[in-house]
């Protein structure tokens, strides 16, 4: 027999945990309802919980503690920007205006330190948050958002009242049809406890949302990504294996539509680690470590690009300025020892300044992992990454140069958050000083797919017949397509995925009161 609950999520990461929590927040005053939330995995969090830059909010309480006067237009203007004339306008005004309210939720109702602001690329304001390191150890922003909000459902899938299940482990494979054109419920997969085999399972439910996620981690089997965009095949990625699109096969064989499925966002600054150059999983490097000061060299010691622009912008010039054998940049060793290095790859280094301002916790992490290095002083750096010193020192001066007449330079920077050169120790701290730089190997690598779904601003899932809801089903996160367009911005994603799952919680809780809305 079919089990049965009222609301399943699909998904365990940011979109799907904010759906269920919003979900059950609006039906705790009516009495049997219940709420599902199945996860593939054997844990919750997903990508959410990989993501280390931060999440956007505009008229925030920190943006006010910080006298930051951003605005609902400009953040919009951004967004749109970014998404070169692709994004449904519609839905980021809902992203943009539901922002405040994201952040303080996270803040307020659990107690999440979102304090720390920082203006990434394509962004007119600081206006992306995340959490300080405490007593010198980082606090990663994804991680702390999905590990508390997943402890909050595990709570409440411990309570006597049995609102809500918690199944993970439990793959859905497909969506049941109900009466004219409905979604009724779902079959999954799951292994029994006791045999160790792979059991089906039917629950019927009124509600379906799907909080699937993207496909940037197909890897070896890249299904979507070889039918809708050939060109980034044998990229390497920051996905998890997870990632590989389950809720697009879902929702097509209900009816629905699919858009923008050709634009995946190819993210600059994978990190790639000496010891394992080839490794096709990269570790993100936050695009904080650029919003705080961090700059971009080639192989030959020479910026060629803003900084802060959009990240396709970024990779584009990556692609044309660091491709070539004597522009890409290298760690040293023998050809044995770095085999498999990409084709394109830059530098990326900090200043002593730059480094304080993002934070000594996250970076002495990433030293230990042994994604970002120390040199000290400017000798010691460009024999490091094995350019010229006067072209080095020239390269950091020019910078620091624009940024001292407030011009705007060769690539069309105007903001510099800090100095590329470190200042030259008094003769009476000498001792005192810390002349470090920081530095690092990023290539471009598969981040995040813009495509999916079509959706509406309340979470509807859009039949390609008609454009009309699907009775029945919803969706959020990255799973759905539309939103972005051509680009996403950094720290949209963590945004997107608490908007709109939200949203998918209260849409789902008025389906049951009123079945006509859905």
């Amino acid at each position: 027999m079919a089990a049965r609950t009222n609301i399943v999520v699909v998904g365990g990461g940011l979109a799907g945990m904010s759906a269920a929590i919003e979900a059950l927040r609006q039906t705790r005053h009516v009495a049997g309802v219940t709420v599902a939330l199945l996860e593939k995995e054997v844990r919750t969090g997903g990508n959410s919980g990989k993501a280390s830059s931060g999440i956007n909010g505009v008229l925030t309480r920190t943006q006010q503690d910080k006298d930051i006067h951003d605005s609902v237009d400009a953040f919009m203007r951004d967004t749109l920007k970014s998404g070169g004339g692709r994004s449904n306008e519609t839905l980021v005004e809902k992203l943009v205006r539901d922002s405040t309210q994201a952040v303080s939720w996270l803040q307020g109702d659990f107690g999440l330190d979102l304090d720390v602001l920082a203006r990434l690329g394509g962004h007119s304001f600081p206006r992306t948050h995340r959490r300080p390191d405490v007593n010198g150890k980082p606090q990663p922003v994804g991680w702390g958002i999905v590990s508390t909000l997943g402890r909050h459902l595990s709570e409440l899938a411990g309570l006597e009242d049995a609102r809500f299940k918690l199944i993970t482990g439990a793959r859905v494979i497909r969506l049941l049809p109900g009466t004219r054109g409905s979604v009724s419920g779902v079959v999954y997969e799951a292994v029994d406890a006791d045999t160790r085999v792979i059991q089906q399972h039917s629950m019927l439910s009124d509600v379906v949302v799907l909080a699937t996620g993207g496909f940037g981690g197909e890897g070896s089997r890249p299904h979507y990504l070889k039918q809708y965009a050939p060109q980034l095949v044998g990229l390497p990625a920051t996905n998890g294996a997870f990632a590989t699109g389950d809720g697009l096969g879902l929702a097509t064989a209900a009816g629905a539509e699919l858009v923008d499925m050709d634009q995946v966002q190819v993210h600059p600054t994978g990190f790639v680690k000496s010891s394992d150059p080839g490794n096709p999983t990269k570790f993100l490097a936050a695009e904080a470590l650029r919003g705080e000061g961090g700059i971009l060299l080639n192989g030959l010691g020479r910026r060629f690009v803003n900084e802060l622009d959009t990240r396709d912008h970024v990779t584009d010039a990556m692609s044309r300025f660091c491709s070539a054998p004597d522009t890409r940049a290298r760690h040293s060793g023998s050809a044995e020892e770095i085999r498999g290095e990409p084709l394109t790859a830059a530098f990326l280094v900090l200043s002593q300044a730059a480094a304080d301002s993002f934070g000594h916790g996250a970076l002495g992490f990433y030293e230990k992992m042994g994604l970002v290095s120390r040199a000290e002083g400017l000798d010691g750096l460009a024999a490091a990454l094995r350019v010229d010193q006067a072209v080095l020192h020239r390269t950091l001066e020019d910078h620091d140069g624009a940024r001292d007449s407030g011009s705007r330079d060769d690539f069309g920077k105007t903001v510099f958050p800090q100095r590329a050169l470190n200042p030259p120790a008094s003769s009476e701290d000498k001792s005192q000083a810390r002349d470090y730089y920081y530095w690092a190997i990023v290539t471009p690598s598969i981040h995040y797919t813009m495509g999916g779904v079509r959706f509406d601003h309340k979470t509807r899932v859009l039949r390609a017949s008609d454009a009309a809801p699907i009775p029945g089903l919803l969706a959020a996160g990255e799973v759905t397509g539309g939103l972005h367009g051509a680009n996403r911005l950094g720290g949209n994603s963590l945004l997107e995925c608490v908007v709109y799952g939200r949203e998918a919680g209260r849409q789902a809780a008025a389906i049951l009161a009123d079945p006509s809305s859905a």
